[in-house]
């Protein structure tokens, strides 16, 4: 118990000094080779599922994210120095609303219990050309002041969608201190990168395949 307290307490000092900006995205801009109806379709399935059923991501969406069984010593460089530990879930589908209750671990150890991911989500076509699917999300106890995940979608052909998605956070004070630019790069940033593959790649051909694990 002492070694996991003076853990805690190493981390938290070396954030106080690497701490990072509380407002993080990670935007891009790619075209996807579907029908718009089709990528559509895909963005509503991933919010729908992180809503209600977030385990399931890992068949799809989340394939690459997998925690790194085979590393001995997590430190603050690693990729899976921050997990997440879903538990009881609660979903409207009419309302497009989810609640999720997750452990959050850093280094290992459980640092925040039983806090709640609330979620938000709504599609809307503005005209046969473009649709947005829009998620927003709040932590409890301040780990999270405000997030998005953003999905717009232009038709460009009646088989290319252009996309712009967007995936941004305004943190707690307390997580802004611990997230560095460093580990914002190494551990969070990336994923949300292969998320978008993911999602393309299940909007062209109906599957994602296995990825390979990234390495430093």
């Amino acid at each position: 118990m002492k070694r996991l307290f003076l853990i805690a307490v190493c981390v938290a000092v070396a954030s106080l000094v690497n701490a990072g900006p509380k407002y993080r995205a990670v935007v891009m801009d790619t075209v996807c080779n579907v029908p718009i109806s089709a990528i559509q379709q895909t963005a509503e399935r991933f919010c729908r599922q992180f809503q209600s059923c977030p385990d399931s991501l890992f068949e799809w969406a989340y394939l690459g994210l997998e925690e790194d069984k085979t590393e001995q010593k997590k430190t603050k460089e690693s990729r899976d120095v921050i997990q997440l530990r879903y538990k009881d879930r609660t979903y409207d589908p009419i309302a497009l609303v989810g609640d999720v209750a997750i452990d959050i671990y850093v280094l290992g150890v459980r640092w925040w219990k039983d806090t709640h991911l609330v979620t938000h989500c709504s599609h809307q076509w503005f005209d046969p050309d473009r649709t947005t699917t829009h998620m927003t999300a709040t932590y409890t106890g301040a780990l999270l002041d405000d997030a998005n995940c953003i999905i717009r979608m232009e038709y460009i052909t009646p088989t290319t969608t252009h996309i712009y998605y967007t995936f941004d956070f305004t943190f707690g004070t307390a997580l802004a201190l611990f997230i560095s630019d460093k580990m914002w790069h190494n551990a969070i940033e990336w994923r949300f990168e292969v998320i978008l593959r993911n999602l393309i790649e299940y909007a062209e051909t109906g599957t994602v395949l296995p990825k390979e694990k990234k390495t430093e």
